[in-house]
């Protein structure tokens, strides 16, 4: 349990670092830029979310995510 909450953990700082570089991203298009699949990068991005770090909408079916949290 430890290892996979610092593998989330790791993943987050990854997400973040992307987000600053792209902006507002689909989750499935960032997982891609990070060369991690789409459950792994969203456990990430909820572990931001939780943190009030990422903003998160579902738009046309698709969730986007962005570090510009409002």
């Amino acid at each position: 349990m430890e290892k996979e909450r610092a593998n989330i953990g790791l993943n987050a700082g990854k997400v973040w670092h992307k987000l600053n570089e792209t902006g507002r991203i689909t989750i499935p298009k960032l997982a891609l830029k990070l060369k991690l699949g789409v459950e792994e990068t969203t456990l990430a991005v909820g572990w931001l979310a939780r943190e009030n770090k990422v903003t998160v909408e579902r738009k046309d079916g698709l969730l986007y995510v962005c570090n510009d949290v409002r």
